[in-house]
């Protein structure tokens, strides 16, 4: 049983070394693969197919050389060779010298623009439920990683419609969620949300979330995360009148304790088309609210992609006089900086 399973890898293996020298483009918007042969050498204790995969996946994607070279030495280094050691040894020397003399610029390490990766986005907006009519968006995005073990990302949205000289949309949202990972697959989160909708019957809300995360899959084509824990939101309610202009309920400040529960699904369908979903639950004393949120996402050049989004909510207990359901769907063009 044990030699027909190094049969069958050694085919896989010698598969994926054609591929390398024959048809490389074939496979160029597949999921790559090469991880997994290289485990699954390693757990059949068979040298001779890890070598084999390790030079065709060397030849096909010269580009990750250094990543390639690094998850082999974290499999088995004592099956490379001393100069391919050497090679990842120098490189995690490199990387580690140039985030320490980046850190020694003092606050200009962190607000240094060209470590950010940054997106601007631009387009039309149609949305359903408080307000029904089309719209423009305009949008912007950081995300900055601080070594292997912080992630920041911060997200700014604005949404403004405008009928006959009247404001009839007018809506900004801001998330800002840092990831620190402590551990191998887990991590902490604090994630922060501030909306201000003109028609949503709030002045403005606040979500403070503290919680902790589990990566279920991490790979070149995809990525699940899911996250949970406890925070609070504090909501401005608007004042409410009747029809005669008397007052119903006065603009008030409410305070609930919740509980947060959130996913991210990411998928590369090519290499220039991404799938990605966001989906989150607040759990409240007086109110459940459920988002969920999906882009597609084409690229055209280095910096210029096509992006639709559709996003959903639902309130359990909105205030009077607005809707439970909110759907936005977005048309846009992004910009990467």
């Amino acid at each position: 049983m044990q030699t027909f399973g190094k049969y069958t890898l050694r085919l896989a293996a010698q598969f994926l070394l054609f591929s390398a020298l024959v048809a490389p483009a074939a496979m160029a918007d597949g999921s790559k693969g090469y991880d997994k042969l290289l485990e699954t050498a390693v757990a059949s204790d068979d040298q001779a197919t890890f070598d084999t995969i390790l030079e065709a996946a060397l030849a096909t994607w010269p580009d990750d050389r250094e990543a390639i070279l690094a998850m082999a030495k974290g499999l088995k280094p004592e099956w490379m060779e001393p100069a391919q050691i050497q090679e990842v040894e120098e490189a995690e020397a490199r990387k580690v010298a140039a985030e320490e003399a980046s850190k020694a610029r003092g606050i200009i390490y962190y607000l240094d623009p060209s470590l950010w990766n940054g997106q601007a986005e631009l387009g039309a907006t149609s949305s359903t439920g408080d307000s029904d009519e089309q719209s423009i968006s305009m949008g912007l995005s950081f995300r900055r990683d601080f070594g292997e073990r912080w992630s920041h990302d911060l997200d700014l949205n604005f949404d403004l419609g405008r009928n006959s000289g009247e404001t009839t949309r007018q809506r900004f949202v801001t998330k800002y969620e840092a990831i620190w990972r402590p551990w191998n697959g887990t991590y902490a989160v604090n994630y922060t949300e501030l909306e201000m909708d003109k028609f949503s019957g709030y002045d403005y809300r606040v979500i403070e979330n503290i919680g902790i995360g589990y990566q279920l899959i991490d790979t070149d084509r995809q990525k699940l995360r899911f996250q949970g824990g406890p925070g609070i939101r504090i909501s401005r309610v608007e004042a409410t009148f009747d029809e005669f202009g008397t007052m119903l309920s006065p603009t008030m400040t409410e305070k609930e304790f919740l509980g947060r529960i959130s996913s991210t699904y990411e998928l590369k369908l090519t290499d220039s088309v991404s799938f990605k979903d966001r989906a989150s639950v607040l759990i409240g004393v007086d109110m459940t609210t459920v988002e969920n949120w999906m882009e597609l996402t084409a690229r055209i050049n280095a910096h210029l992609a096509a992006r639709f989004s559709f996003e959903v909510q639902y309130e359990s207990a909105p205030p009077v006089g607005t809707a439970a359901w909110d759907t936005i769907t977005r048309a846009a063009l992004v910009y990467d900086f």
